[in-house]
Order: structure tokens, then sequence, then C-alpha cells
């Protein structure tokens, strides 16, 4: 058990981490408004890659691992890439702060990941918090209303995905170094910029404010992978990763400040029904 000024050490870690997600997930909004999305994953995950490999030869990290031959590893990758092309696109095309919010399902979409393929046990009980939680998801999206936004559909896919890396994760061998795991975390973001050049079109000269946009997403970005494994493999689990929530709050501040976004009621009502029930299945493991 981890004392409680410690886990407070850990609960900050995670909350910069979130704010540092939210950051990068807004300087990709602000660059894709000049630049191809595809342009933008390549240069994210070029920018954020290097900074990891940088990290890696100082530290003397292996980026090659043999865990990593595996089929499982080859999955998970393609699940990141899956994730960023998805989820980047939808935050693009849609709204930040609705696509950040949805993104907060991944928790239980891995817990309903666990009961179906893992055969954990579940109660009545998990089934209706967890049920709730997705019906938080259709609130924010509004299928057949006037608020629907097809590019929000993306945000779930993008839960999908990353729901599926993680469940994958847990069983990759905890001996691959945190830091290759982020280097290959950024390369396929790489890789998702490589596949969809067809379809976003010619890249776009880079200007010195995209270069500024760039380093700080590069900071913003490293800087909350590192956060987040410090705050994870240090802190107790039940007090620390409730604040995985956070990033809502900064993606929502992020969204109304830079990008004029509209906060509706919906959004507000299935962001409080995902977190909600989020925190009682967290309760409950």
């Amino acid at each position: 058990m981890t004392s409680d000024s410690n886990n407070s050490k850990y609960i900050l870690f995670m909350v910069v981490s979130m704010a540092g997600f939210a950051i990068e997930d807004a300087v990709i909004k602000q660059l894709a408004i000049d630049l191809p999305i595809s342009q933008v994953l390549m240069l994210i995950g070029l920018t954020g890659g290097g900074m990891f490999w940088v990290m890696a030869r100082l530290r003397s990290v292996h980026l090659l691992h043999a865990s990593m031959a595996t089929r499982k590893f080859v999955v998970r990758s393609f699940c990141e890439l899956g994730a960023a092309i998805s989820f980047v696109t939808a935050i693009v095309y849609a709204s930040l702060g609705a696509s950040s919010a949805i993104l907060q399902a991944t928790p239980l979409a891995v817990a309903l990941g666990g009961m179906l393929f893992l055969k954990q046990s579940v109660s009545a009980r998990q089934w209706f918090v967890i049920l709730i939680g997705f019906c938080g998801v259709i609130l924010i999206i509004q299928p057949g209303m006037q608020g629907f936004h097809p590019a929000s559909l993306l945000a779930v896919l993008s839960v999908l995905f990353l729901a599926t890396r993680d469940l994958i994760t847990r069983s990759i061998a905890s001996s691959i170094d945190p830091i290759a795991i982020s280097f290959w975390s950024f390369f396929a973001l790489f890789v998702a910029g490589i596949v969809t050049i067809p379809l976003y079109g010619t890249f776009s000269p880079i200007q010195g404010s995209h270069a500024g946009l760039l380093v700080l997403s590069m900071i913003a970005g490293t800087g909350a992978y590192l956060a987040v494994v410090m705050a994870t493999r240090g802190g107790d689990v039940a007090v620390v990763a409730p604040f995985r929530y956070s990033r809502l709050v900064f993606a929502m501040v992020l969204a109304v400040v830079f990008f004029d976004e509209a906060i509706t009621w919906p959004i507000v009502a299935g962001s409080a029904l995902i977190v909600g029930s989020g925190l009682l299945t967290l309760r409950a493991g």
C-alpha cells in the first residue's frame, strides 16, 4: 500500500499526463487546419518517436525486444495505428470536446472485453454500470438527431481499438521498457500518416507557427507518456486511476477557448454517465 503523500505525487503525475494528452490533441486539431491529417500524423509520430529514440540511446534501452516478435505485439501495434487514424479524424472533423468525452469510455470497453474474452466474472450490477456508460456515449453522439456528426462514430471506433490494445498489453512481457513501448506507439502514428496519404491529399509547406506547435506537441506528448507510466507504476491503482478523467476537463476547456466549440447538455450529461460508470467500475474492480 502506497502512503497518502506518495499517492498525492502519483495523482499529480496522472493529472499532468492527462493535461499533456489533451494539449497534444488540441495541437493536432490546430495543425490539421492548415495541413492534411496524414502529414500531421507523420510529423507527430516523427517528433515524438525521435524524442523517445534519444531517451532510449541515453538510457541504453533496446527498442527491439524478443517479446516484440509475437503476433500479440503486432496486433497491438495495428490497434495503435487504427486508434490514431480514427481518433485524430474524429477530433478534426467532429468535435474535440465530444470526441474526448467518448474516449473516456475506453476503461468500460476494457472491462467489457475482459468479461467477454478473458472470462472474468461479472455481476448483474457491473453489466448495468457498463450499459449506463455506453448510454452516455450514445447521448453524446446523438444518432438520428440534429446534433449528430458521422465523424463522431470514429471516436467510438478508436475506443474499440484502444480497448483491444490495452487488453493485449496486459499479456505482453513486463520486461519491455516503457520507453520502447512509447517509441513504437509514436512509430505507429508515423505509419498511420503514411497509410492515409491517399485519403487526405498532398502535403503542405510547414510554416514557422507549425514548427512551434510541433515542439509543443513533442513536449506535451512525450511528457504525458512518461508521467502516466510513473503514475500507474508507483501509485495505488484505485486512488490514481480515477484521475484519468481529468483529461476530459482539460479537453473541454481547450475546445471552448481555442476552437469555440459549444459544450451542449447532451455532451455534459453523456460525459457524466461515462465518468460515473467508469468510477463505479474501478471501485468494483
